[in-house]
């Protein structure tokens, strides 16, 4: 039995998914694209906890226009 306290080291892509708050298809076209690093165990696809956090911080920052 594993403890709350846990941290995760991979997580599926649902569960990706669901932590970084982007659709399963967002996680695929990543994976395709490059961006997001995948490992295979058997016919599972597992993304490493810090695969996901480069991921994210790789993500251009949200640019607003200026009011001027």
């Amino acid at each position: 039995m594993m403890s709350d306290n846990i941290e995760k080291m991979a997580f599926s892509v649902e569960e990706a998914a669901m932590r970084a708050n982007i659709g399963r298809d967002g996680i695929y076209s990543a994976i395709r694209d490059g961006r997001l690093e995948a490992k295979k165990a058997g016919r599972r696809t597992l993304i490493m906890a810090d695969a996901l956090h480069r991921f994210l911080d790789s993500l251009p920052s949200l640019q607003l226009p200026s009011n001027e």
